[in-house]
Parts: C-alpha cells; structure tokens; sequence
C-alpha cells in the first residue's frame, strides 16, 4: 500500500508492482461518486515516508513490549504453578504445624479450665473465710457483752486476792518522743 500511494503520489502508474489488493484500494480511492456527494482524493502529507517509518518503530515496539508482556505472564504462570504444587516436604511442614497448632490450642484451653477451677476453689475459700470472721465477731461481741467489767474485778480482788499497786510500786519512764521505745535492760520491781 505504502509503495502504491508513494507511485500514485509520483505519477508511476506501474501496475505490475502492486497486488490485485493494493489496486482495489487505490480504484477505491480514485473513484469518484455520481451524485452530490463526491469523494474528495486524500492529500498525502509531505512528511508521509517519515511517519510511516515512525508508525512502523512504534507498531514494532508495541510488538516488542507485548511480546515480553506474555513472556512475563508465561514466567508468572510458571511460577504460580510451580508454587500450587505440594511436595511431600511441604505437606509433612504442613501436618507438623497443624498439629502444633492443635497441641497448643489444647492446652491454652486447659489452662483456661484450670482457672476457672482454680477461681471457683478460691471463692469459696474466700466465702469460708468471711464466714469465720463474721462468727470470730459475733462471738468477741457475745463475750464482750456476756462479761461485765465490775464483775472481773470484784472477783479478782475477793476470791484472788489481787491488789491495786501502791506508789512505791510505780516506775515512771520519760519518753524520749520518738515513734518506739527500745528496753535496754529489766525494769525494777
């Protein structure tokens, strides 16, 4: 087509260089139409042989970068492939971590259980425990209310024959205003 347009454009009308295609395209476009509506010939543009060089590097690049599109698909095709297939190393990897992963969810959900018993055994020890409080105060209470003071005193005094102490008896100490006191040695009688 190229060479047929650039012999059209130069006024060589040899038509034994071109194909039965090439001449149909060109009758195609010198024909005119009867009527209203002609044709109007194409100008060709002076700069024509250079943008069908350029057209032709870029239709070739484009093939290039197509060409090296699939291959890059066919490598990443090749990879995935090889990448879905299971070896007998990889599925033994695979059944090891499965069954640590089981082994170890196993005993999270022991520890778990353990816990919780362990949570319940100390509430009720807690329980127990507040309930003696509760009766060690009830008791104190009934003993403190069950005993008068004047009563343990008369009976110290009369039935054991215990005395207040006299003033020679009573040893006065100095503090020395500090939080505690230290005893050096026996206090006299």
């Amino acid at each position: 087509m190229a060479e047929a347009n650039r012999n059209y454009r130069r006024g060589n009308y040899d038509r034994g260089s071109q194909s039965r295609n090439d001449y149909g395209r060109d009758y195609r476009r010198m024909t005119y139409i009867e009527g209203n509506t002609v044709r109007h010939l194409e100008t060709m543009p002076d700069n024509w042989e250079k943008e069908q060089e350029n057209r032709q590097k870029r239709e070739e690049r484009e093939r290039r970068e197509r060409q090296e599109q699939r291959r890059r698909r066919s490598i990443a095709r090749r990879n995935q492939d090889k990448a879905l297939i299971m070896t007998r190393g990889y599925v033994i990897f695979l059944t090891f971590a499965a069954i640590v992963t089981c082994m170890t969810a196993g005993l999270y959900i022991k520890l778990q259980s353990d816990i919780t018993i362990r949570m319940e055994h100390i509430g009720s020890l807690e329980a127990g425990v507040n309930s003696l409080k509760a009766d060690n105060d009830a008791t104190y209470k009934r003993l403190v209310t069950s005993v008068r003071m004047e009563d343990v005193k008369k009976r110290a005094v009369d039935e054991l024959g215990m005395s207040y102490p006299g003033e020679d008896q009573i040893v006065y100490y100095e503090p020395d205003y500090t939080d505690y006191m230290s005893q050096y040695g026996e206090i006299p009688e």
